[in-house]
């Protein structure tokens, strides 16, 4: 049986994703730097050095701007999930994720953007299902390894997996956003949020 196969994109349609790339990444600049609202279509114009009339054939307005970086956001998260599915000890892979997630939630530019979409997606129920929905993947990805780490009897069963799934992340993602404030040194904040997980929700990330 033949499989029909989507055709390769063409070399029009790869430089106008690139552009669009490229647009999106001004956007992002300019929000960290001067906010979503303070932002003007101009503003990202000329920081991605493009025509008024090119960047509004690729983002018609702001809102639009929002979907890409949801898009974004799930193409970011995709790794993560693929790690957390990963076969091996389940505490092994919780360590690492720990780790990793920390250190992009823990970037000030990240927790900056974060702090913009949020309140955006707060007046704008479509985008924030968008966002949410990329949420409800990792959460799910990531109660799976606590069922997997429970039946393995490395961690203790506390309460349902997903709840507790999305109580790491909200934690991982609070602490980010302060150490992001703080001159605590990242890695001081990692290891407090590691005891706090291990002493806490029954999750030990060195068994």
């Amino acid at each position: 049986m033949i499989e029909n196969l989507a055709p390769a994109p063409s070399k029009r349609e790869i430089a106008s994703e690139k552009r669009r790339k490229h647009i999106l990444e001004a956007a992002i600049a300019c929000f960290i730097d001067k906010g979503f609202h303070q932002t003007g279509m101009r503003d990202i114009a000329a920081r991605a050095e493009v025509s008024i009339g090119n960047l509004y054939n690729h983002f018609p307005g702001k809102h639009d701007f929002l979907i890409g970086l949801a898009n974004m956001e799930g193409e970011m998260i995709a790794p993560f999930i693929e790690h957390l599915e990963v076969d091996g000890l389940a505490n092994e892979t919780f360590s690492a994720f720990l780790q990793d997630y920390w250190a992009i939630s823990s970037d000030k530019d990240v927790a900056i953007l974060t702090a913009e979409i949020t309140a955006e997606a707060m007046r704008m129920p479509d985008i924030a299902e968008l966002f949410l929905a990329v949420r409800r993947s990792l959460a799910l990805a990531l109660s799976a390894l606590l069922e997997k780490g429970i039946t393995q009897g490395i961690w203790r069963p506390s309460g349902d997996p997903l709840h507790t799934a999305n109580f790491i992340l909200d934690t991982i993602e609070c602490a980010a956003d302060r150490q992001a404030m703080d001159k605590t040194s990242a890695q001081t904040q990692l290891a407090h949020l590691e005891v706090f997980l291990s002493s806490s929700l029954g999750v030990s990330c060195n068994n």
